[in-house]
């Protein structure tokens, strides 16, 4: 006994086939950018004579916005930019919860869509967690 796929299921499956992989391309290319943005900032930092871990060697907490800001002002662009490849592979994580959500709504499995935002509301709830204002 064989089964029949009707054209419509047939081509419903295509189209959630097509649209995990256009969201698999996606991350992939953000942990490629994520990456390179990290790889040329590190770079950029040697090659400007800064000790990249001579920041380890002692440790002084600072919050990320101390941080973004002192680079902003001293403009060091080679932490800046190793923060931006940081910023984006942080957040891969919480745009594949997005976009599994988004899948499971256009599959009309609601259930499994709420638990999907309902993760992406608390991962997006945990990054003000440590703030300070």
């Amino acid at each position: 006994m064989s089964v029949v796929e009707t054209p419509k299921t047939s081509s419903s499956v295509t189209e959630m086939h097509r649209l995990e992989l256009i969201v698999s391309q996606l991350l992939r290319l953000g942990v490629l950018i994520a990456g390179a943005l990290l790889f040329i900032g590190w770079v950029w930092m040697w090659i400007n004579g800064n000790d990249i871990s001579g920041n380890l060697k002692e440790y002084n907490p600072t919050t990320f916005t101390d941080t973004l800001q002192w680079a902003v002002i001293m403009q060091d662009r080679a932490l800046l930019t190793t923060m931006m490849g940081l910023v984006i592979l942080v957040t891969l994580p919480v745009v594949r919860v997005l976009l599994t959500a988004i899948l499971f709504i256009k599959q009309k499995d609601y259930r499994l869509a709420i638990m999907a935002i309902f993760v992406f509301a608390f991962l997006c709830s945990s990054f003000f967690l440590g703030i300070d204002l």
